[in-house]
């Protein structure tokens, strides 16, 4: 049986090269590359074949939603499994929604980070305990996302119009829809909840 090859993107070396050692130690995976950066990732993706890759969500500077995108754009046919230190069912379920099949928090064992990589392989979806359920029973539209990370990053109606090329009106209601699915009366507070359930995450532009 030919060994899965998996590209693992983290940028904290110790755990990384740690986890690369260990998934060596099972004969059906075989760590291709190491990247420590989403830049170094793509880049790895482009030049590399693998079949999963283990990615940080959170690495300096980048978002990690358009990482999985670019991964899936370059290799179209690989997996995708999510390890972050802030497993949030909220930052799980728009991870699988980006295209990931897998979210699991860096404290899993290394069984379920195994067991994680083989269901990614057979086409299923994985989530860490504690992850499954959707926080609140919350859904946004695409673009309602847009308009909440634009409102985290301190944009108002006028610019986020503007940025998004939508008319003010289109803006206002976007905004009014996100803040009444939050349950909440002014845009601030719609940031502030929307963190704390991890529908995003405040610094890291997602």
């Amino acid at each position: 049986m030919t060994p899965a090859r998996v590209l693992l993107i983290d940028d904290h070396r110790v755990f990384a090269e740690s986890l690369a050692l260990s998934l060596e130690t099972h004969a059906d995976l075989r760590c291709v590359r190491l990247a420590h950066t989403v830049a170094d990732g793509l880049r790895a993706a482009e030049a590399t074949a693998f079949d999963v890759a283990l990615l940080d969500l959170r690495l300096p500077g980048a978002d990690g939603f358009a990482a999985i995108d670019g991964l899936l754009s370059r290799r179209p046919d690989a997996k995708i499994v999510v390890l972050t230190a802030h497993p949030r069912p909220g930052l799980a379920h728009r991870a699988l929604a980006a295209g990931a099949s897998g979210f699991l928090s860096k404290s899993a064992g290394l069984t379920e980070i195994v067991e994680a990589i083989h269901a990614a392989i057979d086409g299923r979806q994985i989530l860490g305990a504690g992850l499954e359920s959707s926080p609140a029973g919350i859904r946004f539209t695409p673009r309602e996302h847009e308009v909440l990370r634009a409102l985290s990053r301190g944009l108002d109606a006028n610019r986020i119009a503007s940025t998004l090329g939508i008319s003010l009106y289109t803006a206002r209601d976007h905004i009014r829809a996100v803040m009444s699915k939050l349950d909440v009366r002014t845009q601030l507070d719609a940031v502030i909840t929307a963190d704390r359930l991890g529908l995003i995450t405040l610094g890291t532009g997602f």
